[in-house]
């Protein structure tokens, strides 16, 4: 049997996450088409973030929005998934943006399962 024929494709799930995620326990806010709504980050990676939102709005996958916080400024995103309360987010960013969000991804902790 010829050795590619033993090679498996990753699979979907595997790929997700392309980036280490960091517990970020921070306030910030989602504005969408539907309004402000305060949220609390979950955790943040270099190219998106998990996100808890408690009021009662509908987001969709591939909604836009920003995230907007004092240390990050206001960070156009694009909505991956929702499982209301809690939603993951993918950032769509300039360099300045991505310099921001660097900053704070380095500030924070190694989560549980990094390697230090």
């Amino acid at each position: 049997m010829p050795a590619d024929a033993m090679r498996v494709a990753p699979s979907p799930l595997d790929q997700r996450r392309r980036s280490e995620r960091r517990p970020c326990p921070l306030a910030v806010t989602v504005r969408c088409n539907a309004g402000d709504h305060p949220a609390r980050l979950i955790d943040l990676s270099s190219g998106g973030a998990g996100i808890r939102i408690d009021t009662l709005v509908a987001l969709k996958p591939g909604t836009r929005f920003f995230l907007i916080h004092p240390a990050l400024g206001e960070v156009p995103c694009i909505l991956r998934w929702a499982m209301h309360p809690r939603y993951g987010a993918e950032f769509q960013m300039g360099n300045y943006t991505l310099s921001r969000i660097g900053a704070l991804y380095d500030s924070l902790p190694p989560g549980p399962g990094d390697i230090i």
